[in-house]
């Protein structure tokens, strides 16, 4: 397996610049999740005017990681559904062999 090669590039959220080290495969994803937050940011700060920076980037971060934390259990499930489902196939396949 090749070795990662890891870039630094820089990103801005909610009107802060970051300089971070990554692997060159993520790129495309971070500058995204990136984007995401700085967006999300920008329509909590037209509802939320009386909030500082950090509680509207606190507030964005709370909602991507509920959505991050309802699709593992989503998929938690799935998986063991597809589990039993393939235990079922498995047993009528070797009853009918």
């Amino acid at each position: 397996m090749a070795e990662s090669e890891e870039i630094r590039i820089n990103i801005q959220v909610a009107e802060r610049n970051y300089r971070l080290t990554i692997d060159k495969a993520d790129e495309e994803k971070v500058r995204r999740a990136a984007q995401m937050i700085d967006e999300r940011v920008k329509e909590f700060k037209k509802v939320y005017t009386d909030k500082d920076y950090l509680s509207l980037v606190s507030m964005a971060c709370i909602q991507f990681a509920t959505t991050v934390a309802k699709y593992e259990n989503d998929s938690a499930f799935k998986d063991q559904y597809l589990d039993k489902q393939l235990d079922v196939i498995d047993d009528l396949l070797a009853e009918n062999l």
